[in-house]
């Protein structure tokens, strides 16, 4: 393959998988009146419990100055809350209320239905295949950044 089959290539996926993204997350976005970064942000309070704004950013890698104000949003619909931590006060974690429990396990329920409908026998595996794909193009993606970036 040419490497400028290879670009175009990188460029129309990208497109592709966006859209295909938007058209999977998009209507339970609308359901529950939400971003899609709020709903990423409950997903990841979800499944891995409760963050700091700084850990919250760093593993939906975004700015916690984006976070932080998208927080506040979620916090005025009920959705999730700031606790200080009991060892250190300092400490202010973000955690969902009730109903921001009840709306992502709701999500949760959703996505694992849209997705299981397209799963075979063979789908686990085809998974690691994809996830390995996806690791590698981001692995060279950051390799030809990282040479851009010391050329400036």
């Amino acid at each position: 393959m040419k490497i400028c089959d290879f670009r175009n290539s990188i460029l129309y996926y990208s497109r592709k998988f966006t859209e295909s993204i938007s058209n999977i997350f998009d209507p339970i976005c609308e359901r529950y009146g939400l971003t899609m970064m709020q709903l990423r942000i409950l997903m990841e309070l979800h499944q891995y419990g409760s963050h700091t704004v700084g850990s919250l950013a760093s593993n939906l890698k975004a700015a916690g100055a984006n976070v932080s104000p998208i927080c506040k949003k979620l916090e005025s619909k009920n959705l999730l809350e700031r606790v200080r931590d009991q060892n250190d006060e300092r400490v202010v974690k973000i955690v969902l209320t009730k109903t921001g429990k009840d709306i992502a396990i709701e999500i949760d329920k959703v996505l694992n239905e849209r997705f299981l409908q397209q799963i075979d026998d063979e789908a686990e595996e085809a998974f690691d295949d994809i996830i390995l794909g996806l690791e590698k193009l981001n692995t060279l993606l950051q390799k030809i950044n990282q040479a851009e970036n010391k050329k400036n």
